[in-house]
């Protein structure tokens, strides 16, 4: 339908232009703050990963480079839906299309659209490339090569901005790499010829990932520590500072070689929300920097030995802090506007401020708390519906739905033993990827006579074969 189209490219363009004017030139923690100031010095700060700083840097830096990366990540957000409600789109009931506009309209996106963080961006991209895959699954030869470019660009940034962004981009190249060589003609019905492309667009996709990396590096150069080693030490410690919270009555932990008064202030302190309350404390924290990385690896090992019921008890506290299964104040923005370390204000241009927007975001992000938007339980449920759908599903995108929701599940499983806070932000791509399966799948409930792998054999013997749109 010609005005069904017209009509949601029209109110998602519109809606993208007012979403991202609400927002410029962004909401900024002090982590947005760094990243920016990162991009204005060239060298890293913190111990995350530079990307993100290098792309708000190519963006321009600043509040410019801030506003449009908020345009940009507007854009992709509400071009996907309006893609998969549209392009994408089969001929569903109407209870179907009513749901799919209600995914769509979750004003979750809505909200972390404007939100200046890595976390937000690879969601972006894990959005893009799966929607340009489930696209490149029904189309012709000719837009199915250009979607999987269009995937493959996507998805080349993803393990440079979180270190379990790898295990979104692997599946989702995989995906990619099937769909080209289940469908060209070079390949033919002959095994070697499939492997040689599938080994092909995997290799494109490592070599885009580490030029986009080695130009990342040239950027903003990197801190000579592996931020993944900081990583895995800052978990450590809060599992150990979990295990002395969940320790058996009367067990002193010996296994941490803290003194007893360290030990109650740690249990005095935890929480199974965040890391930071422990962190943050000068007493708890001179125990923690004490260690040293093999004291702590050996005094983590230690307690987990000693008491896996206090590790596992702690592990599941922690995440169900992250799928919001409990309060989740702590868990989301409780401040929006700008709110970047004094000394980086000046050369940045910036300054801490909350605008009337940004009160008004605030205030109905708070009004939303009580309802499933910002609760991870409920897209965990999507995405578990929509992998037991695709596992029933024959056709070409029947592989393109399996690999999102094999990625979607494995980034979610990656934070079971790793979450050290309950911000939303940390599984905002599982999230985002739900709902592109979830649409999908209501508004293409059957297979709908798809032939992308009788494409390829056929034009492969000088037959022909058509491919619906």
């Amino acid at each position: 339908m010609r005005w069904w189209r017209t009509a949601v490219f029209f109110g998602m363009a519109l809606f993208a232009a007012l979403i991202a004017a609400l927002h410029a030139p962004g909401q900024m923690s002090v982590d947005s703050g760094v990243a920016l100031y990162e991009g204005l010095v060239g060298h890293a700060i913190g111990w995350g990963p530079t990307f993100f700083a290098a792309a708000l840097r190519w963006l321009g830096g600043g509040a410019l480079g801030a506003s449009l990366f908020v345009a940009l990540d507007t854009l992709a957000i509400y071009g996907c839906f309006a893609v998969l409600l549209t392009v994408a789109a089969g001929s569903p009931s109407p209870w179907r299309r009513a749901l799919a506009l209600l995914l769509v309209l979750n004003p979750l996106f809505a909200f972390y659209a404007g939100i200046l963080w890595k976390d937000v961006m690879l969601a972006s991209c894990a959005m893009v490339a799966l929607t340009a895959l489930l696209v490149a699954s029904t189309g012709d030869a000719r837009r199915r090569r250009r979607a999987v470019a269009v995937a493959l660009l996507a998805i080349a940034p993803m393990a440079l901005l979180r270190q379990q962004g790898l295990l979104l981009s692997v599946p989702l190249a995989m995906a990619a790499a099937w769909l080209l060589a289940r469908a060209e003609p070079l390949a033919g019905t002959r095994r070697g010829g499939r492997v040689a492309v599938v080994a092909a667009v995997l290799a494109v996709s490592a070599a885009s990932t580490f030029a986009l990396g080695r130009l990342s590096d040239a950027t903003i150069s990197p801190l000579p520590k592996s931020p993944m080693a900081v990583g895995f030490s800052t978990i450590r410690a809060y599992d150990i500072a979990g295990m002395m919270a969940y320790a058996r009555p009367g067990d002193p932990s010996a296994w941490s070689g803290a003194d007893a008064a360290t030990r109650q202030q740690v249990q005095y302190l935890y929480s199974p929300e965040r890391i930071d309350f422990v962190w943050r404390d000068a007493f708890a924290r001179k125990y923690f920097s004490g260690l040293g990385d093999a004291s702590l690896r050996e005094a983590w090992w230690a307690g987990i030995r000693h008491d896996p019921v206090a590790y596992a008890s702690h592990r599941v506290a922690a995440l169900r802090a992250l799928l919001g299964f409990d309060g989740i104040a702590g868990c989301v923005p409780a401040y929006w506007g700008t709110a970047i370390i004094p000394e980086y204000q000046e050369p940045l241009g910036l300054r801490e401020e909350m605008d009337p927007r940004d009160r008004f975001i605030g205030r109905t992000a708070t009004a939303l708390e009580p309802t499933p938007v910002f609760r991870h339980w409920f897209y965990a449920g999507m995405l578990l519906l929509a992998a037991i759908a695709a596992l029933r599903r024959r056709g070409p995108d029947a592989v393109v739905l399996r690999a999102g929701a094999l990625a979607a599940g494995l980034y979610l499983g990656s934070f079971v033993p790793t979450t050290i806070a309950c911000d939303f932000r940390y599984l905002y791509p599982v999230a985002c990827l739900s709902t592109v399966l979830g649409v999908w799948l209501l508004l293409r409930p059957g297979s709908r006579n798809q032939t992308l792998m009788s494409e390829g054999r056929s034009r492969s013997t000088g037959s022909s074969a058509s491919d619906p749109a």
